[in-house]
C-alpha cells in the first residue's frame, strides 16, 4: 500500500511540475490520461541516455539540489546498519524534491531520466528484506550518485 501511495504521490508531483505555469482546469478523465501519459513519458525516459548541456553539466535548482544533496550524503555517511533507516530519509526527500519541483525545458527532462530510475530503486529498497539484496541496493544507490555528478551540479 505504502508503494501505491508513494508511486501516486510521485506521478501527481510530476504532473505539478510540468504543469506549474499552466491555469487550465481539467476534468477527472482529462486528469486520468495526462497522469497515464506523464508516466509513460517517463518510463520511456528510463532507456534514454542523459545528455549534457553541450558539454557542461546541467545546473539544478537550489531548492531542488539540497534534496538530492541529502540523499547523497545519507548514501555516502551510511555505515551499513540500519538501511530501513536510510530508505525512509531518501523516502523523505524523494517526496520534499518530487513537490519542489520548479525546474523546466530540457534541464527538467535530463534530470527526470537520472531521478526516474532513482525512485525505482528506492521503491525496491522499501520493500528488501534480505540483507544482501538491501546491501546491493545500496550499492546502486552509491553508483547513481556517480552518474548524477558527472550530468548535473
Amino acid at each position: 500500500m505504502r508503494k501505491i501511495f508513494l508511486i501516486t504521490t510521485i506521478a501527481i508531483s510530476f504532473i505539478a511540475c510540468k504543469n506549474e505555469g499552466s491555469h487550465e482546469t481539467h476534468d477527472e478523465h482529462e486528469h486520468h490520461d495526462e497522469t497515464v501519459a506523464h508516466k509513460e513519458d517517463h518510463h520511456n525516459h528510463e532507456s534514454e541516455a542523459i545528455l549534457l548541456n553541450n558539454g557542461e553539466k546541467w545546473k539544478v535548482v537550489e531548492n531542488m539540489s539540497g534534496y538530492i544533496r541529502n540523499m547523497e550524503k545519507a548514501v555516502n555517511e551510511f555505515e551499513g546498519e540500519d538501511y530501513p533507516a536510510l530508505a525512509k530519509t531518501i523516502d523523505e526527500n524523494i517526496r520534499e524534491l518530487t513537490s519542489n519541483c520548479t525546474m523546466e525545458g530540457q534541464a527538467h527532462d535530463e534530470l527526470h531520466k537520472w531521478l526516474l530510475p532513482f525512485i525505482e530503486l528506492s521503491e525496491e529498497f522499501d520493500v528488501a528484506t534480505e540483507l544482501e539484496e538491501q546491501e546491493q541496493i545500496y550499492r546502486e544507490f552509491k553508483a547513481s550518485f556517480k552518474i548524477y555528478n558527472t550530468y548535473f551540479e
